[in-house]
C-alpha cells in the first residue's frame, strides 16, 4: 500500500497562492497560482503571461520518495512537456532536468517573510553540459492561500 504523501508536501504550503511574475529588465508581466488538487495529493501551479510569444503553463507537483523530493510534471500552450527534479528546502526552491534536449536549472530563493520569490534561470546547451545563465524571474506574492 502507498503511504500517503499529504505530510510530505506540507512544507509547499509557502507557494499556495497568487504572484505577480516578471523578468528583470524585459515587460513580460505574468502571474503564476499554486492551489491543492482536491484531497492535497498534489500541488497545482498554472501560469499565464501577457505576451503571446511566451507560453502560458500548467504543472502538477507531486512527492517521488521519503528523502523530500518532488517531482514537476511541466506542460505549456506550445505543446512542450517536461518532467523536472524539485527540492524546496531552507528557503530555496529548485527545479532541473537534463533532457534529450538541453538541460535546465531553475533555483528561486524566498524572501525572509517569504512572499517574493528571485529565481535565476540556467540552460545548458547539450546534456551533461555546463549550464549558463538564461534570464531573471521575480515572483511576488499577491494572495495568499
Amino acid at each position: 500500500m502507498a503511504q500517503d504523501p499529504r505530510p510530505r508536501l506540507e512544507q509547499l504550503n509557502i507557494l499556495v497562492g497568487g504572484w505577480d511574475t516578471s523578468v528583470p529588465g524585459l515587460d513580460v508581466p505574468g502571474h503564476t497560482r499554486f492551489e491543492w488538487l482536491e484531497d492535497g495529493g498534489f500541488l497545482i501551479q498554472r501560469s499565464t503571461v501577457e505576451r503571446p510569444e511566451y507560453p502560458n503553463a500548467v504543472s502538477i507537483i507531486g512527492a517521488t520518495g521519503s528523502d523530500g523530493a518532488f517531482q514537476q510534471h511541466y506542460f505549456d500552450s506550445r505543446g512542450v512537456a517536461r518532467i523536472y527534479d524539485m527540492t524546496l528546502k531552507d528557503n530555496v526552491w529548485t527545479l532541473f532536468r537534463d533532457g534529450p534536449d538541453w538541460p535546465q536549472r531553475f533555483v528561486g530563493r524566498f524572501s525572509a517573510d517569504g512572499n517574493t520569490i528571485h529565481a535565476r534561470l540556467e540552460r545548458g546547451t547539450y546534456p551533461g553540459g555546463p549550464m549558463e545563465h538564461d534570464f531573471d524571474m521575480v515572483y511576488t506574492r499577491v494572495q495568499a492561500h
